[in-house]
């Protein structure tokens, strides 16, 4: 863990309402362009978005690197942020355990006033850091988890509060903002900054610095569950079977990685409880389903366990 006395990195030096855009090209009147014009100006303003965060790979990289270790050794991704940035943590960690079949209490989120059960949060949150002191009791946060911190800003007192409690704890800290050498990257084992510039809308961190937020935050989540053995090809291979669409969507991916049919797969998965992992070494194999059930449990990849059986 990189060492950074924690006296010395400061909550926030300059009110969060100090807004610092650079001039944006062009005209900036947006109300007075028609629908199809302004439309286009907000996109146009995004475009280069996915450039910048392609250019952080190499902090991408290191920080999927430190979140699979941190979870194989029995810790939590946990992650935190406030307003729009708070909002994407928690929409990133509500959708992995469903996706790729981890526990729901292995990856959880907190948004400025959201508390356990509120998902929404609220502005006047974001300068609370005794809410986030009470946030980061909540979640009983150890050195065995890991945290990303998320804020476009860099100096959101709520996030960079959790980020400093984090570190007396001994966590692994990730943070992700659209500035560079800001106070919460200062607390971070690794820092993504991804600074997009001016908005279209100026100030409004909700367009292209949330759109470079949801890109990193993609890539870590998903990147981390392909190494944590949770995709067998490109398949999702440890999906919930929660719904009818999974259930067909599952049986095609026991179809496709065993080269048998869509009612070989369907017959083969509900041998196996709708556990596709399972399913695909019964198949592929011909072990018993119990036993292709309990190798496919022990194996991190699917090929793991169908190499062990064969």
């Amino acid at each position: 863990m990189v060492s950074v006395p924690l006296t010395d990195v400061p909550l926030t030096d300059e009110p969060l309402s100090v807004v610092r855009d650079a001039p944006l090209p062009g005209p900036p009147d947006l109300d007075l362009l028609d629908t199809d014009d302004a439309v286009s100006a907000v996109l146009a303003g995004q475009e280069h978005v996915a450039g910048v965060v392609r250019s952080a790979q190499p902090q991408i990289t290191r920080a999927v690197d430190l979140l699979t270790r941190a979870y194989e050794g029995g810790g939590r991704l946990l992650l935190f942020g406030a307003g729009a940035s708070g909002r994407l943590a928690v929409q990133e960690a509500v959708e992995v355990p469903g996706t790729y079949g981890i526990p729901a209490e292995r990856i959880q989120a907190r948004v400025a006033g959201g508390g356990s059960g509120h998902l929404v949060g609220t502005d006047q949150a974001e300068d609370d850091t005794d809410l986030a002191l009470t946030d980061f009791a909540e979640l009983a946060v150890t050195g065995l988890d890991a945290v990303i911190a998320v804020a476009a800003s860099g100096r959101t007192p709520y996030t960079c509060a959790i980020a400093r409690s984090a570190r007396q704890v001994g966590a692994e800290v990730v943070t992700v903002t659209n500035v560079a050498g800001s106070p919460l990257a200062a607390l971070a084992d690794v820092a993504i900054e991804v600074a997009v510039g001016a908005e279209v809308v100026a100030g409004s961190t909700r367009l292209a610095a949330g759109t470079a937020q949801k890109l990193v935050l993609n890539a870590l989540t998903t990147t981390t569950m392909i190494r944590l053995g949770h995709v067998h090809g490109h398949y999702m291979v440890d999906v919930v079977a929660a719904n009818e669409k999974l259930r067909h969507r599952i049986s095609g991916v026991v179809a496709d990685s065993t080269a048998h049919t869509a009612a070989e797969a369907w017959a083969a998965l509900e041998r196996c409880d709708w556990n596709a992992r399972a399913a695909i070494v019964h198949l592929a194999t011909g072990a018993d389903p119990a036993t292709a059930a309990r190798q496919a449990g022990r194996s991190r990849t699917v090929r793991e366990a169908v190499a062990a059986l064969r």
